[in-house]
């Protein structure tokens, strides 16, 4: 009986360690999810130039140089949504993207009010303690709304708007999410577990996506921890707090307003209700596009609001 050679020995080594390597990463994939989620924030934080930072008892991202430009995420979101815009923005901005109270890393306090015009309020209050006074101001969906009451409580602080399919819209025609929400069926966008997740960014995105599953798993327990208080939080918004329509009401805060035309969670019919709103708003409609626009498309809304503040600028020195 022929013993294998030592060629053929060797091989059998290299399978069985290359088998062992791919069945212990496997396992590593699906069990050791937030150190794998943390990893994958953080280089996606590193191709963005942000830094992570806590400051005031809010965790936020940092980075690039320039005047400061704010941007607010959208609910059930938090800041790493700005991370694919940031790359763009940061040789022109100062980009600070917070974690809003009671999403990401940004721990809801005791007394925190849920209406919009308060967390607006605490907001400016978070910026005047980080010494930022006056600022470019950006929002996606609820982050929109939040940017719309900023500009109508401060108008001197904000030098411009960037809108990114702003919510709080009542007269606007409901959106298929908001139609499950309307008819009492399940809220889309309260998450209660991984699968909840998946039909959220389904509705999100005309394209979603990669995300590594341990993130997606990551998220989607993170989210639906706070399943309770975002049903809170999405009552008081749509029932407690003024409507977008009396917050813009001719609020003259130059804007450029962005919307997906494939957009499921806010309908782009809002796009005119909110143009028309505004003393001076340009507006862009992006075809299929969906709900996040900065992430589906970051390059087009990114260099648009670059040559919108770039044309403003022109336009005050002349």
């Amino acid at each position: 009986m022929e013993t294998p050679s030592l060629p053929a020995m060797d091989a059998l080594e290299l399978w069985l360690t290359i088998s062992i390597l791919l069945a212990l990463a496997a396992v590593l994939w699906w069990v050791w999810v937030t150190p794998l989620a943390r990893l994958f924030l953080w280089l996606e934080r590193l191709r963005s130039g942000l830094r992570s930072r806590r400051r005031h008892g809010w965790h936020y991202l940092e980075g690039g140089h320039g005047e400061p430009l704010v941007l607010l995420h959208g609910f059930n979101a938090d800041a790493h949504h700005f991370c694919q815009s940031a790359r763009l923005l940061r040789a022109h901005f100062r980009i600070l993207a917070p974690d809003l109270p009671g999403f990401g890393d940004s721990a809801l306090g005791e007394t925190d009010s849920f209406k919009i015009e308060d967390r607006a309020a605490a907001i400016l209050k978070w910026l005047d303690a980080m010494g930022i006074h006056q600022f470019y101001l950006g929002g996606n969906s609820m982050g929109g709304y939040l940017a719309a009451a900023m500009a109508r409580q401060a108008p001197e602080r904000v030098r411009a708007l960037w809108l990114l399919a702003p919510g709080g819209l009542h007269t606007a025609r409901l959106s298929p999410v908001l139609e499950e929400v309307a008819q009492e069926r399940h809220n889309p966008l309260v998450v209660r577990n991984l699968k909840d997740f998946r039909r959220l960014t389904d509705y999100c995105f005309v394209r979603p996506p990669w995300i590594p599953t341990p993130l997606m798993r990551f998220l989607s327990r993170r989210i639906a921890r706070s399943a309770v208080q975002a049903q809170r939080l999405f009552d008081a918004m749509r029932y407690d707090s003024q409507p977008l329509e009396s917050i813009a009401k001719d609020l003259d805060t130059p804007a450029l307003l962005i919307w997906g035309q494939a957009d499921q969670v806010l309908h782009p019919d809002g796009a005119a209700v909110v143009e028309n709103l505004l003393s001076d708003c340009q507006t862009l409609i992006l075809p299929s596009i969906g709900h996040l626009p900065m992430i589906e498309d970051a390059r087009t809304c990114s260099e648009a609001w670059i040559a919108f503040t770039e044309s403003r600028a022109r336009d005050s020195a002349s």
